[in-house]
């Protein structure tokens, strides 16, 4: 019977897509393990994640290698909600890895992290939505807006079509769409469309000052900016400041954040062509000689994520 109903799904693409998006899935775990140091999580971890289907914009907790506490996924309203509990144990460090990377990427990048401050962070998942497989796939990465207009212009043909975007978690996106009218943002101040962007954007706007350190790689720096933009803005609104206690640190591109963000430390080897091509000029930066862009230290020439968070004092 369970054979037969399978013969009448109601969208004949649905095997097609899913094929997609495993196929998608491995290219972007295959780019996870050249880009960043996913040796440092564990087997299981690394099979549970090689599964992991949660959207863009979902949320990993990540503590560092000693600890035997489990990778968890949270979208990102409860990932809110728990933060501000009395009881909650605060994550006040978020990091969102490259272009497509899957959640291996941003759990590899977190535990990176983890291991070297000495307690959880937050990872942003940053790729894996079926609208993102095309954007990406047609250049995106290079300028923010153009492939977050992409990507809405494909999430809402897959919408029309029938076909569940993944890249949009209906339990935080009442919530999100409802903090972001609030906060009255146009695309003049954030370009709305990247759900890891969109997702620290929203984390920002309720957490605030709680967040002590943000860090980035590759187009991650892009998705921090442009939530910074979409923060800052809302802040100028309301006459706040924004907190000094935050510290920003970008890996493998190099650009201009809001005069606001005093505390950015922005790092790029001097072999990254890719991440100097994406990069702005005449902009303060600490070059690392000898690196390109891949942060995963058993390959060499790579940029080590460890000294660059050694040598800044955040």
């Amino acid at each position: 019977m369970e054979k037969e109903e399978r013969l009448f799904e109601p969208y004949p693409w649905k095997t097609p897509r899913e094929y997609l998006l495993s196929t998608w899935r491995a290219y972007n775990t295959s780019l996870d393990t050249l880009f960043y140091d996913v040796s440092c999580l564990t087997q299981p971890e690394r099979v549970w994640l090689s599964s992991h289907d949660s959207p863009e914009g979902s949320i990993l907790i990540v503590h560092p290698g000693s600890d035997v506490r489990e990778i968890r996924n949270l979208v990102p309203k409860d990932f809110v909600e728990e933060q501000t509990a009395s009881a909650a144990e605060a994550v006040d460090t978020v990091v969102i890895a490259g272009v497509g990377s899957s959640a291996i990427g941003t759990a590899a990048l977190a535990r990176s992290v983890a291991d070297q401050i000495d307690r959880p962070v937050a990872g942003i998942v940053s790729g894996l939505g079926v609208s993102d497989v095309l954007s990406e796939a047609l250049g995106g990465w290079f300028i923010l807006g153009a492939r977050n207009t992409l990507r809405d212009n494909y999430a809402k043909m897959f919408d029309a079509l029938g076909l569940k975007d993944h890249v949009r978690d209906q339990e935080s996106h009442e919530d999100i769409k409802e903090q972001l009218k609030l906060a009255d943002l146009n695309e003049e101040h954030f370009i709305y469309g990247s759900p890891d962007s969109t997702a620290l954007l929203y984390v920002l706007l309720k957490l605030g000052s709680r967040i002590k350190l943000l860090v980035g790689h590759s187009k991650g720096n892009y998705s921090i900016e442009n939530a910074m933009e979409g923060w800052i803005a809302e802040c100028r609104k309301n006459n706040s400041a924004i907190s000094s206690n935050l510290c920003i640190v970008t890996l493998g591109a190099v650009l201009r954040f809001p005069e606001e963000c005093s505390e950015v430390e922005q790092f790029i080897g001097t072999l990254d062509f890719f991440g100097a091509m994406n990069s702005r000029p005449d902009l303060k930066r600490t070059y690392v000689p000898g690196a390109w862009h891949s942060l995963n230290t058993r390959l060499p020439g790579h940029l080590s994520m460890k000294k660059a968070l050694e040598s800044v004092e955040c």
